[in-house]
């Protein structure tokens, strides 16, 4: 078990206005979410110049994010060996630059790479929900979030479809509202609390319409009973309603606690934005016999799924990968032709098989030519194809 081991397992929540630091360690009754300073409220760790860039483009440099990263963690009181710690990181959304440069800066600072997770805020928002007391995510649930940097408040919705074996959990945009002077207008205090009011409210009528939801959560400080009392009385009538700051950092920290075993979460399976839906193998002969052989499991994020083997063909000059979703569906066949492979006798070529994922739509396979031993030298040629799933 992860205790027996001592591991430490955190939550790093990140964003372009700060980061949250949230950890959990044998002993501890609940996750606590930590500040830069004793008695920090907001929990709030401002970014220096030039790290969100690092998280988010490709072109910039690494060094600013690892130093970062290091500060988040030591604010965390018992980051000591970083050998024993299992780190999930949480973005707003998880795009290529993130999940390739983020396990880098988190390597670098002596954390197992097979202990350094990273999934947006959808998938932080469905580990904390069903970490609650069953009867809080009994139905639906709620997620109401506003964006300074956009003025806007985004209300989503955590469904799930007991109907199937494992249930299927989504979380999507059921309405969206702009809060900034274009609406606001000529309004003084007064008016616009009551417009925003009402805004608010319609924005709520569409979150809850024709769905059984007992629980929402709403995320900072903007909103408020103050300008906000028809919404409120609305929001909490017959659902509990909660407000806060640490729940996505939290849910990460949930998520790095299920990774390691100290949680787990049966019979439900979270379909997010992030997972691969398509179980992937190939048919390949194993001691003679034609055997289907697993290279993917659906079920997981795109940036974990990495799959290498090395085989030697028996006279194929192609490899076709056989793709299944894993809600159901048929079987479909994608062919890899090795075309110019070079003329050696049969079974005397070997092969390096590598799978891996930019996005979780897209698949990249690569087949490289390593030679045979003393026999005959790598001819440097490799073949790839991408393969690319639609979505409904």
């Amino acid at each position: 078990m992860a205790q027996e081991k001592k591991e430490i397992m955190y939550g790093l929540q990140l964003c372009r206005s700060g980061a949250q630091v949230t950890w959990y360690a044998a002993g501890e009754k609940e996750p606590v979410t930590t500040g830069m300073e004793e008695g920090d409220e907001s929990c709030l760790i401002p970014l220096p110049e030039g790290v969100w860039d690092a998280i988010t483009r490709e072109e910039a440099e690494d060094g600013p994010l690892v130093s970062f990263l290091r500060d988040c963690l030591r604010c965390a009181e018992p980051f000591q060996a970083p050998e024993q710690a299992r780190v999930m990181m949480t973005v707003p959304e998880l795009t290529g630059p993130a999940g390739e440069r983020l396990p880098r800066a988190m390597e670098k600072l002596g954390v197992p790479r097979k202990n350094i997770y990273v999934q947006d805020y959808r998938s932080s928002f469905f580990y904390y929900a069903v970490n609650q007391k069953r009867e809080l995510w009994s139905g639906d649930v709620a997620l109401l979030e506003y964006s300074e940097e956009e003025s806007l408040i985004t209300g989503s919705v955590l469904h799930i479809d007991r109907s199937t074996t494992p249930a299927l959990v989504t979380v999507k945009t059921a309405a969206t509202q702009v809060m900034d002077q274009s609406v606001r207008g000529n309004r003084n205090d007064r008016e616009w609390d009551s417009e925003r009011d009402r805004l608010f409210y319609e924005l709520l009528g569409k979150v809850f319409e024709r769905r059984n939801v007992t629980t929402s959560y709403l995320i900072g400080d903007y909103f408020d009973r103050s300008w906000a009392p028809r919404s409120f009385q609305y929001l909490c009538f017959h659902r509990h309603a909660f407000q806060g700051r640490n729940l996505f950092t939290r849910g990460a920290c949930y998520a790095a606690m299920e990774r390691a075993g100290q949680l787990s979460l049966p019979g439900l399976l979270f379909l997010g934005a992030d997972i691969i839906r398509e179980n992937m193998g190939i048919m390949m002969r194993i001691r003679g016999r034609e055997t289907y052989y697993p290279v993917v499991s659906a079920g997981v994020n795109w940036y974990e799924a990495h799959h290498s083997c090395e085989f030697i063909p028996d006279g194929e000059t192609r490899i076709s990968f056989i793709t299944k979703p894993m809600t159901g569906g048929d079987e479909v066949s994608h062919v890899l032709r090795l075309t110019g492979f070079p003329d050696r006798p049969n079974r005397a070529t070997r092969l390096r098989l590598t799978v891996y994922f930019t996005s979780a739509d897209c698949c990249v396979t690569e087949v490289e030519d390593l030679g045979f031993g003393g026999f005959y030298k790598p001819s440097g040629k490799t073949w790839k194809r991408e393969i690319r799933f639609r979505r409904e």
